[in-house]
């Protein structure tokens, strides 16, 4: 069986002329995180409940005005200590060589939608302090647990004392990173795959 041969010129000519689908790709841009501001470290004082009533500088029923009842973190727990967080931009100009498409409907040339869990801020309200006593009584972040201890040997005396810490599932903070979307905000636009435009509807 002869075999046909194409010169080099010619095979490299067919090359050029096939034209290869334009795929947006997602733009990441570094977003502020919103709990430590970017200084990488968080610094949270907890709300007065009456936990430290009796103390020199606290005054029952207001904030306090010191900070050495504060929790302290070396390393933000929102951001991991980078300062930011990646989110991805999800509105962008339309490509220069998308002359056969048409935007996406959904995504609009960003090849990314706005995450439904999160619904596009990347976080997520902390459900475990929320619902406990600091999501009514004092504020997001923290876990109100009362304490009882025994006192005297012969005539037994309870005392109760209050408990105002940070929240083990939030760190204090009050929000996490959104699981779907891994904090970035969006998810592949499925409509397109994330290739951010469609084709052209032929006109008749």
């Amino acid at each position: 069986m002869n075999r046909i041969r194409l010169p080099f010129a010619a095979i490299l000519a067919a090359l050029a002329t096939l034209v290869l689908p334009v795929r947006a790709e997602p733009v990441i841009q570094k977003t502020v995180c919103p709990a430590c501001h970017g200084k990488k470290s968080l610094s949270l004082t907890p709300p007065n409940l009456g936990q430290y009533d009796g103390e020199i500088g606290v005054t029952p029923g207001r904030p306090f005005t010191t900070h050495r009842f504060d929790v302290k973190y070396k390393t933000c727990p929102l951001c991991d200590g980078l300062g930011f967080h990646e989110t991805y931009r999800l509105t962008v100009k339309p490509p220069a060589d998308a002359a056969d498409l048409d935007p996406c409907p959904d995504c609009r040339w960003a090849g990314v939608t706005a995450c439904r869990k999160c619904k596009g801020s990347g976080y997520l309200t902390c459900a475990k302090c929320q619902s406990g006593g600091a999501g009514k009584d004092g504020k997001p972040g923290w876990i109100v647990t009362q304490k009882s201890t025994t006192t005297g040997m012969r005539s037994a005396m309870k005392h109760s004392k209050m408990l105002v810490t940070p929240c083990g599932t939030c760190s204090g903070i009050g929000r996490i990173v959104c699981p779907d979307c891994a904090g970035r905000g969006g998810v592949l636009c499925r409509k397109c795959k994330g290739d951010g435009g469609v084709p052209k509807k032929e006109k008749r």
